[in-house]
């Protein structure tokens, strides 16, 4: 599955290792009231928005496909939200003292959602449920060793709820944090400058040359984007501003290792989702070589694997995968507007616009899709971001049948 897509509207955030390769911010979106109506069985529907709003940008849907999470304008302000059919859109709103909040994931049964929201201490997790409501999770020690308001955000959850996953400041900086109930807050750490991959060979994050180390100034950072269903793999980058990142898996046994580097150079790596088991991890890496950004798959015994860009398009984007691992979604861009993928091993990267309008027989006729940012345990629910009539809002797409992939499943659910 999934955690929010950084193609969603945000102010600017503390360095992130993906954001700086890009330097890129997509809005997205579409309309409730001129949504498609089904074709066959199938439907595609915008989201609408919060009350005095205009833009809504999807995240997370919950594995059975019945809850969204995102964030969207409101008359107080751009706040997170949680989407069902039966109840439309409802705000989550803000932790104390803050006027933004953004969702990230969503549990299994859409009952547990994290984010993060500004408050009177600084940008700060949050985990979600009706009961509780919005409950910050803190920051890990140290996070005002350097006399700013502290940064933290929450980007990921295990299928039951109970595991949270994301970055937090720290007195090494910022860091990877994971979170349960039982333990709170707990730093993962970082890839050191000479650390082994999954295979145990030594990869060295350096710049042509010696390994080059890193000072007291340049700190290094670590990210956790996602995790298994379990809470037991968890995937992200680490590396520094300077050098750029190393996708990573991490396990409690193993620690942190990096993921198997392209042939090529490649100068930043970012694992941002894994299958429900831990042994598919999706996302993106960025070649000095020719600055180009792509999208990989990435198991065990394949490494890497680059998965191109639609026609067109010099750049692409894996942002989730299904909790069986065969089918990766996220964007294409460079040279054309943004554009929705959906790819498999069978078929390949393809406009993921096409397929519904093919496939499933949808009329989108007058939308432009920019991204899917999630899919469901089925693969019969996806949801995105794309624009309509002028406006950014968030989509979802209910299908008949699920989206194409080949036999023989990898991830497991």
């Amino acid at each position: 599955m999934n955690n929010a897509s950084p193609s969603r509207k945000s102010p600017a955030l503390p360095f992130t290792f993906c954001a700086r390769a890009l330097g890129v911010v997509l809005l997205l979106g579409c309309s409730f009231v001129n949504g498609c109506s089904p074709s066959g069985n199938s439907s595609f529907t915008g989201l609408g928005h919060l009350p005095d709003g205009t833009n809504s940008y999807a995240g997370a849907v919950s594995v059975d496909g019945k809850v969204i999470v995102g964030e969207s304008d409101s008359a107080s302000g751009l706040q997170a939200f949680r989407w069902t059919a039966a109840d439309g859109m409802v705000g989550l709103g803000f932790l104390p003292g803050g006027t933004t909040s953004w969702t990230r994931a969503v549990s299994s049964n859409g009952s547990v959602i994290v984010g993060e929201s500004y408050s009177a201490t600084g940008r700060q997790p949050f985990r979600w449920t009706v009961a509780s409501g919005m409950v910050g999770l803190g920051h890990l020690p140290g996070a005002t060793t350097y006399g700013h308001l502290a940064y933290g955000s929450a980007e990921h959850i295990s299928k039951d709820g109970l595991v949270v996953v994301g970055q937090s400041d720290s007195s090494s900086g910022l860091q990877a944090f994971l979170w349960t109930a039982e333990h709170g807050m707990v730093g993962i750490g970082f890839l050191p400058d000479e650390h082994k991959d999954n295979e145990g060979s030594v990869v060295s994050t350096e710049k042509s040359g010696p390994v080059i180390r890193l000072t007291s100034i340049e700190r290094k950072q670590s990210k956790a984007f996602g995790v298994s269903a379990d809470g037991s793999v968890i995937v992200g980058e680490s590396g520094s501003p300077t050098l750029g990142s190393q996708a990573f898996r991490w396990t409690k046994a193993n620690g942190m290792a990096a993921l198997r580097s392209l042939p090529h150079e490649s100068t930043n790596t970012c694992a941002r989702a894994v299958s429900a088991n831990g042994s598919v991890i999706v996302g993106w890496c960025w070649n000095e070589w020719d600055a180009g950004v792509e999208a990989y798959r990435w198991t065990a015994a394949s490494g890497i694997v680059q998965l191109g860009k639609l026609p067109g398009r010099t750049r692409s984007m894996a942002y989730a995968v299904s909790n069986d691992g065969e089918v990766v979604v996220g964007n294409s861009f460079g040279f054309g507007p943004e554009e929705a993928f959906i790819w498999d091993s069978l078929n390949g990267m393809r406009s993921l616009k096409t397929v519904l309008i093919k496939d499933y027989n949808l009329d989108l006729a007058s939308w432009v899709l920019h991204c899917a940012c999630d899919i469901s345990s089925d693969r019969k629910t996806i949801i995105g971001n794309g624009k309509h009539n002028g406006h950014n809002e968030a989509w979802i797409a209910h299908l008949d049948r699920p989206l194409n992939a080949p036999a023989g499943k990898v991830g497991g659910k």
